[in-house]
């Protein structure tokens, strides 16, 4: 039951997490210029709709792409996967109150990699059994992680003032 319910968990941490390191951020650089800091809820509902649509829609359309290829897979499990390796964003937005804008780059692409880099790990043997097509499929998933970890870096790990 362990695996049913940890995605969930973790996404809506994820998503707690990366409103109130959001606010957080925003509001010291506001401070710190001596400019009017304002409250943006918006972070919670772009970030709710950001990780859990993510973790259900992709997920989906993997099951799908893997049941045209007639590979083994379940669409529960794929829920499972996508959900964990999302963890590894949660110390990324952590990390993302150092102030330096390369220093976030690299945070994000590293969180990035490593998420992109366990979905394909974990899948290995499901997508070596869709034929020769198995490295579109990878690369797809390579591209969809990055997408999120970009995402993330352009909308949560940017502060302006």
């Amino acid at each position: 039951m362990l695996c049913r319910y940890g995605p969930f968990w973790i996404c809506t941490t994820l998503i707690f997490v990366a409103a109130s390191i959001g606010t957080f951020v925003t509001y010291i650089a506001h401070k710190l210029k001596n400019k009017e800091w304002e409250y943006d809820i918006n972070l919670v509902t772009w970030s709710a709709g950001l990780f859990y649509g993510y973790v259900t829609i992709v997920p989906l359309g993997l099951y799908v792409i893997l049941k045209y290829f007639s590979a083994p897979s379940g669409l529960v499990p794929l829920f499972c996967l996508y959900g964990y390796s999302l963890f590894v964003f949660i110390p990324a937005l952590c990390l993302s109150v150092v102030p330096l804008e390369i220093f976030r780059w690299v945070v994000a692409g590293v969180a990035g990699f490593m998420s992109a880099t366990f979905v394909a790990l974990n899948l290995r043997a499901h997508i070596k059994s869709a034929g020769e097509r198995w490295f579109l499929i990878v690369a797809g998933i390579f591209l969809l992680q990055l997408a999120l970890s970009v995402a993330l870096k352009l909308y949560l790990f940017t502060v302006t003032v």
